[in-house]
């Protein structure tokens, strides 16, 4: 699925693990087949790559992110990463963007078809986090 770039928009995109009691939050993006997905997206020129995961965070799941940790970065994808661990607020999904999602132990994510943005994402967590 192709993305356009909205006005205001980077080439890069912040994209955010949140992670609790051994698990961590996959979204499934509207119309993507069966494909799972970590929240965020795109960074606006004016922002930070944190203010820009904190946003897109906000208007995807609804979370309000406390504390983040920089897992990496995939620079051929243009893709920053991030560990979530503090966060408040409940769930609610932005429905024109994501249609459902799941807590999935960290050992079971591997099992899910995950976007190619989610896969490398899951390297750099593993690193991290084993």
């Amino acid at each position: 699925m192709a993305y356009e770039l909205k006005p205001g928009d980077t080439k890069t995109s912040a994209k955010g693990f949140f992670y609790k009691e051994g698990r961590v939050l996959l979204v499934k993006p509207t119309g993507s087949e069966d494909r799972y997905d970590i929240p965020g997206g795109k960074i606006k020129f004016s922002e930070s790559k944190e203010q820009g995961l904190y946003r897109e965070c906000m208007e995807e799941v609804g979370l309000r992110i406390k504390k983040a940790e920089l897992l990496g970065e995939d620079t051929t994808r243009d893709k920053v990463y991030f560990v979530i661990t503090e966060w408040t607020g409940d769930i609610v999904l932005q429905k024109e963007e994501i249609e459902k999602y799941r807590w999935v132990e960290v050992e079971k994510v591997g099992q899910y078809y995950l976007t190619k943005t989610a896969y490398v994402g899951l390297g750099l967590f593993l690193k991290k986090n084993t």
